[in-house]
């Protein structure tokens, strides 16, 4: 009788430890300081939220815990130099790390998933390392890092990515990621950063700035806008890309001389191309048969080659500091003989301008967006935000034209947001329609 009740007493004790281990497994946990993390250690599979949210621990490690069905979020933890998982392998909801100005040690060696992924605000990290292979990612984040590079990150698909603002980042290899189902933003990184995204394959939206060399060489659909600005590579190649349902901005590539989009067919939003200075000609776009908004071009343009247009749906504006276009035979090839390639109600060429004559084109003062955004989108249920252009410059309030040396008045009563009027003296071809 005494060994069964002794017996019995051990097998209810350890009833009791594992129903108290369980117990913490299956909840929200909050932390302050490392006994916290150990009361889970025994927990391979975590069923809430960990939060760790200024806790003084210069050190933290998460020891034994492989996955979490709910979060990790990590915030204002202003002494934590040091953060390890060593077994952490699936994150099912949202891994946080941000605002930790001394953290300079992050070790995720097993992770693979985490549905959602931010890291910002981390100035003192200079490495970020997936060793396993960061293979399951919805949403991904890196911001304000000390990073040179980041190694590991293989999703085939995501819904958005943000990488802005790390300053020290000189590559980023993207070439796993074949479809981004919302935004790619990528921008204010290092001057000298290399993205490449060779297999990327489609994407909705896209802003690429402050890039030194770029690859999309695989792209070929883009179901939003797709923008490149004041990046620093001198040659933009996107020859598989065929259709683009937004509007395509290109503005303020300094460094750019060669543009070339061989297959690119149409263009459901705005073209805008403009304050490119060393690019001095549009004939990289051979297969443009349609835009459905816009076309406004500008820069120090001597030559303009789109062969295959046929279909402007929104007004037409060129404007170039050169005196070797020659307006009056543009005119005749989009508004004249019998043509009507033009469809909006404007239409403005100007050459031999002065460079503070030229007016801003659509998107070329287009603020960055923080995280997402919004350009021109295709008539009847396109996108929204920054500039309007799907239907074209808006109506005129004057008529009035001239062809040669005499000045021309055109008035316009456009978006306030991206109102513009064009004076111009010398070579200019101006006609209201």
């Amino acid at each position: 009788m005494t060994r069964l009740s002794i017996s019995t007493a051990i097998t209810m004790l350890a009833l009791g430890v594992m129903t108290q281990a369980s117990g913490l497994c299956d909840k929200d946990l909050k932390v302050s300081t490392q006994s916290d993390l150990d009361t889970i250690k025994s927990c391979k599979l975590f069923g809430g939220t960990i939060t760790i949210d200024s806790s003084p621990a210069g050190e933290l490690a998460l020891s034994g815990v492989e996955e979490i069905t709910g979060g990790l979020l990590m915030s204002g933890n202003t002494a934590l130099r040091t953060f390890q998982a060593p077994d952490l392998a699936k994150v099912k909801g949202e891994l946080r790390i941000v605002n930790h100005t001394v953290l300079g040690k992050l070790q995720l060696p097993k992770l693979v998933e985490a549905r959602k992924l931010m890291l910002s605000v981390l100035p003192a990290l200079e490495q970020i390392e997936f060793s396993a292979g960061l293979s399951q990612v919805d949403e991904a984040h890196i911001e304000d890092t000390h990073a040179p590079s980041v190694s590991g990150f293989k999703p085939e698909q995501l819904r958005s990515f943000t990488l802005i603002s790390n300053n020290y980042l000189r590559q980023f290899d993207f070439s796993s990621v074949k479809d981004v189902m919302g935004s790619l933003h990528v921008a204010s990184n290092g001057n000298g950063l290399d993205f490449q995204a060779k297999q990327l394959m489609s994407v909705q939206t896209g802003d690429f700035r402050h890039v030194a060399q770029l690859d999309l060489s695989a792209l070929n659909r883009v179901t939003g806008d797709i923008m490149f600005h004041e990046n620093n590579f001198s040659q933009l190649q996107l020859d598989q890309l065929e259709s683009i349902k937004g509007s395509l901005t290109i503005a303020n590539n300094n460094q750019l001389t060669l543009t070339s989009f061989h297959h690119l067919g149409k263009v459901g939003g705005a073209f805008s191309v403009g304050n490119n200075t060393l690019l001095t000609a549009i004939d990289g776009f051979p297969s443009l048969a349609e835009v459905d908004g816009t076309v406004d071009i500008a820069g120090n343009l001597e030559s303009y080659a789109l062969p295959a247009l046929e279909d402007v749906r929104g007004g037409m504006r060129l404007q170039t500091t050169s005196s070797k276009l020659a307006c009056s035979d543009l005119e005749k090839k989009m508004k004249g003989e019998g043509k009507n390639v033009v469809k909006g109600e404007t239409w403005s060429c100007g050459a031999s301008l002065a460079e503070e004559q030229l007016q801003p084109t659509l998107g070329q003062d287009s603020p960055a967006p923080a995280g997402g955004f919004n350009m021109v989108g295709a008539p009847g249920g396109g996108s929204s935000g920054s500039f309007s252009g799907a239907k074209g410059f808006a109506n005129e309030k004057g008529k009035q034209g001239a062809v040669g040396g005499e000045m021309t008045s055109l008035a316009l009563d456009l978006n306030p947001a991206m109102g513009w009027a064009l004076l111009a003296t010398g070579s200019a071809v101006m006609f209201g329609l």
